[in-house]
């Protein structure tokens, strides 16, 4: 398996001029996507309004696939050689599911071979998600055990593919920065970016940026409480294990952190905000009844954020990233109909 060595210099590097020629390289097979102010309100006594960035509605229905189009256009315009490997044995991956369908889709339209390490509790949903972007995908289940040193290590041994990482390879961090390009240019008056947490590249790419704009905005970090590993370690002051408890909110969430992403990331964060699955349910429904739009239950995590902390904190202009849509709809109609349930009671309580 090939992998690349960078250094601190070159195109790769995450600066604003590197963030804007990503842009460039990847804007005509992504979709600039909307930033909407939401109809939900933070309170009558709190004033401001909450804006989401909508990478929900994306091509591939997550932020992902502006990482996986960059990593493969940056090493095909930089790294010939590279480029030559991956037309040879193709692309490989790790991945719990969005990011697997980011580069299926690439690999598709490059003409590629992709191989996707995931782990064997991935939904089955994001399963067909993959193979719908690129019927001729190659996907590996292993124990999460397995997945998790895959993950760490950006490593499979016996694969002969180019491994792109989405939480390590810089050309992905490229890609994901120019979602903070787009939010800075869309919405002057930001004072805080809520970022769900799962690897935890998202998060450092945006916090990375804004400190190359000199923006004097916040980066807050969300993790859910059934498994916040970020938050525990940062408390701790390295990397630590936590318990974790699957929920539907599959895209964050883990009994670990990265600990090379945690050493990066730990100093370019506002903070860490954690929410229940119950602040982030009631946050998914609520973009649906209120704003129409639909949401995986990681992207909902940073409204739900927004929800309960912004009255402590004092934001006006909260952007939440809405990381992406990929959502069982089974798991979707019980969501809502069990929203629908406690609004209906409510209603009939005041009446």
């Amino acid at each position: 398996m090939m992998m690349m060595e960078t250094t601190h210099e070159g195109p790769h590097e995450l600066s604003l001029d590197n963030a804007a020629r990503a842009r460039q390289l990847i804007g005509a097979s992504i979709w600039r996507t909307p930033l909407l102010r939401s109809k939900i309100a933070l309170g009558p006594s709190h004033g401001g309004d909450i804006y989401l960035k909508c990478e929900n509605l994306q091509v591939t229905d997550s932020f992902k696939l502006r990482g996986a189009l960059s990593a493969v256009l940056h090493y095909r315009r930089f790294h010939p050689e590279a480029w030559e490997h991956m037309k040879e044995h193709g692309v490989v991956t790790c991945s719990s599911g969005n990011f697997a369908q980011g580069l299926a889709y690439a690999a598709a339209r490059l003409s590629l071979e992709v191989t996707v390490i995931a782990p064997d509790t991935m939904p089955p949903f994001k399963l067909e998600r993959i193979t719908h972007h690129n019927p001729r995908a190659r996907v590996i289940l292993v124990p999460y055990e397995q997945w998790r040193e895959t993950m760490v290590s950006d490593c499979y041994p016996g694969l002969p593919g180019f491994f792109i990482s989405p939480e390590h390879d810089d050309y992905v961090s490229l890609g994901n920065a120019t979602i903070a390009l787009e939010i800075l240019e869309d919405l002057p008056s930001v004072d805080c970016i809520l970022v769900p947490f799962g690897g935890g590249n998202l998060a450092y790419s945006i916090a990375s940026l804004l400190r190359h704009a000199h923006a004097s905005v916040q980066i807050y970090a969300v993790e859910v409480s059934t498994g916040a590993p970020l938050s525990a370690s940062v408390r701790r002051g390295k990397p630590v294990e936590v318990d974790y408890t699957r929920s539907f909110i599959d895209g964050i969430g883990a009994s670990f952190v990265i600990p090379s992403q945690f050493h990066r990331v730990k100093d370019v964060l506002s903070g860490i905000l954690t929410v229940t699955p119950e602040e982030v349910a009631d946050a998914l429904s609520r973009l649906a009844f209120f704003d129409k739009m639909l949401s995986e239950g990681a992207g909902a995590a940073a409204l739900a954020a927004a929800l309960q902390y912004a009255p402590e904190y004092g934001w006006k202009s909260p952007c939440c990233v809405v990381s992406g849509g990929v959502i069982d709809p089974t798991t979707l109609l019980a969501i809502l109909g069990s929203a629908t349930t406690q609004r209906s009671s409510a209603t009939t309580a005041l009446a």
